[in-house]
């Protein structure tokens, strides 16, 4: 199931994905704790604390984000270098692909509509 183009692919593919969720995690925690630091200022608690929420909510977003991207990394390279170019290996994979392609799709929209800024 699979060549082994695919996997090189997927090895070469999910990094790139990752740095590109990597800024646009950032970009969004950023924008959390400046919300969260001019409501303080303003002596908003409760607003503050929406910033600081969303901003729990980024860094757990961008760590499940990298653990999908581990997995997926490791196995493409173990598909690769042992020759697992079976049906759990490209299933395994394709899914941490899809799931990274979504969140590059989905994160930026969550940035522009974000009522943080």
């Amino acid at each position: 199931m699979g060549s082994e183009a695919f996997y090189t692919t997927a090895a070469q593919v999910l990094p790139t994905l990752l740095i590109a969720l990597a800024v646009e995690a950032g970009f969004m925690m950023q924008a959390a704790q400046r919300s969260a630091r001019k409501w303080e200022k303003k002596g908003d608690e409760a607003q503050a604390e929406e910033g600081r929420l969303q901003f729990t909510f980024w860094v757990r977003t961008a760590t499940g984000v990298g653990v999908v991207f581990l997995v997926g990394e490791v196995w493409a390279f173990l598909a690769i270098g042992f020759r697992w170019f079976n049906v759990w290996s490209f299933t395994g994979i394709g899914i941490c692909l899809l799931l990274m392609i979504l969140a590059v799709v989905l994160v930026p929209l969550f940035r522009h509509t974000s009522p943080l800024e």
